[in-house]
């Protein structure tokens, strides 16, 4: 039997519902006067809502990904990486092992890599699946992972309930696939403070990848329009932002693929 894999983004489920239970229940100004009780309910409207991915996706195996909060290798390319982002409220930290223990109630592990954001880990872990004929559904709203999409993976946006795949991208940005890690370094990722291209936004891009193919075709390129020249001019910025925005897939996860066997 071939093996269905469920990849959940756990802190981008854990932080949604979070933030929909507690900002939007409470009224202004006190959102930040978050009870035990207010806690218990988050954390058993986060089990209900993977017991209905759970449902919804029928996998054979499934792996909730827990960010670490510490610094990683992007901090130390880019400092002011994720700079825009509130801090996490403590009282969510300190109920995150209240949450692994609600997961593995319905029988998921959960589970994070020491110094690699759970991008790295999540990207890593569906390519291994992919590479053994595996089929990957990741469940985030997190657009990063659309550079993982294929003909084995998806990502699944839980909370609008849309299947994100060749399809969707072509529809969405215009691009083809291959083309969305060079998209995000010519117009940037502000959720994660990544600075794209001065002046080239999302039309531009396409526009360019569709003559050029790719950032480094573009850069290539003699700049004889006003975008070649501002791309060329902010050469430095585009690849670091590629570096930046490029998931790793070679991870050390320490753990071997029947351990998430449901």
């Amino acid at each position: 039997m071939s093996i269905r894999f469920l990849v959940i983004d756990g802190f981008n489920l854990i932080r949604r519902i979070y933030e929909a239970r507690i900002h939007k229940e409470k009224p202004q100004g006190e959102s930040s006067n978050v009870s035990a009780e207010d806690m218990k309910q988050v954390i058993e409207a986060t089990k209900s809502s993977l017991a209905r991915a759970l449902n919804a996706h029928q996998p054979t195996h499934a792996a909730v990904v827990m960010e670490h909060h510490d610094k990683t290798w992007r901090h130390l390319l880019y400092p002011e990486y994720k700079a825009n982002r509130s801090e996490t409220p403590p009282m969510l930290l300190s109920k995150l092992p209240e949450f692994a223990t609600a997961f593995a109630e319905l029988g998921v592990q959960s589970f994070g890599i020491d110094s690699y954001e759970a991008d790295d880990v999540i990207a890593t872990l569906a390519t291994v699946v992919a590479a053994n004929n595996g089929g990957v559904v990741i469940l985030s709203t997190d657009k990063i992972y659309l550079q993982l999409v294929n003909d084995k993976v998806i990502v699944y946006d839980h909370f609008a309930n849309k299947r994100c795949d060749r399809t969707y991208i072509k529809e969405k940005y215009g691009i083809v696939q291959e083309q969305y890690i060079d998209y995000l370094a010519l117009v940037g990722a502000n959720s994660n403070n990544i600075k794209g291209v001065q002046g080239i936004g999302p039309k531009s891009a396409v526009i360019m990848l569709s003559e050029h193919a790719s950032l480094d075709l573009i850069l290539s390129a003699q700049p004889a329009s006003t975008m070649l020249k501002k791309v060329s001019a902010g050469s430095s910025n585009a690849l670091r932002s590629r570096q930046l925005v490029t998931l790793k897939t070679d991870v050390e996860l320490g753990q071997n693929l029947k351990s998430f066997r449901l």
